[in-house]
């Protein structure tokens, strides 16, 4: 028999039906026999002839890629040794050693974390993290929304994590294009309006700054500037109203196995 804690409760493992009897004595619930029938709660034999317990049971799942191997599978549940996809060709096992992360379906992955600096492209919810900072709300509100996140200190610091992110950045700034194209802001727009300031403005020191971002654009200060068409650059100065009357509709995603 092994055990293994989880928030400091045991959860026993037991090597085979004789073990499982002596400890429960032989008059308790058999286990189940088709794991993949057995409900949340419920003792099964595995495939390798190990008795465990059910503790996570869910019928719905869905990949944030939409991976086909995920949507041919009737649900996954979760073991004190592992995750398990609910599928005939899925071999539930008892073996600690070959799960190094039990809330993962990967025999090879051992901190999930790791792959938020790993990924190369943005998840679902990490692009509605993305909308919800283009409209103008900060990013440990857009993080609580986005992975229904409850406790605004891990929001936080995940949020921050994300911000570092290339691709992060990258889906902020493909999401401010496209608000700032609804609105008819491009790079044309912004220049004329420099000009305008410059040639109208009834302020000498607005006049003397919209021509010195002018300079900057066209290279004629001896630094070449280019005209900012991301969050900072196009979106201070609107109001929160106009942002998410623009924006383009936040994504909708399933929430994953936890």
């Amino acid at each position: 028999m092994k055990k293994r804690a989880i928030k400091g409760v045991n959860h026993l493992v037991f090597k085979n039906l004789k073990e499982y009897q002596s400890h429960f004595g032989k008059q308790s619930k058999p286990p189940v026999q088709k794991w993949r029938e057995a409900k949340e709660n419920d003792w099964v034999v595995a495939d390798d002839g190990g008795i465990i317990q059910l503790l996570k049971v869910s019928n719905n799942i869905k990949h944030p890629n939409d991976r086909p191997n995920y949507k041919l599978s009737k649900g996954w549940c979760r073991t004190v040794v592992g995750t398990f996809l609910i599928k005939d060709n899925t071999f539930m096992d008892t073996d600690f050693d070959k799960h190094p992360n039990r809330y993962t379906f990967s025999t090879k992955i051992k901190n999930t974390n790791s792959r938020v600096y790993k990924r190369e492209k943005a998840t679902r919810k990490e692009k509605e993290f993305a909308t919800h900072i283009v409209t103008g709300q900060s990013a440990v509100e857009s993080y609580m929304k986005s992975f229904k996140e409850a406790d605004e200190g891990k929001a936080t610091k995940k949020a921050a994590i994300l911000l570092k992110q290339r691709r992060i950045m990258s889906e902020i700034e493909a999401s401010a294009l496209e608000v700032a194209k609804e609105l008819g802001i491009d790079h044309r727009y912004i220049l004329r309006s420099l000009k305008c300031l410059a040639e109208n403005a009834g302020d000498d020191n607005i006049q003397l700054q919209a021509i010195k971002e002018l300079g900057k654009a066209v290279g004629t200060l001896g630094q070449t500037k280019k005209v900012e068409t991301g969050v900072v650059g196009l979106f201070q100065g609107f109001s929160q109203k106009e942002l998410e009357g623009a924006s383009r509709p936040v994504l909708t995603e399933n929430t994953e196995v936890e």
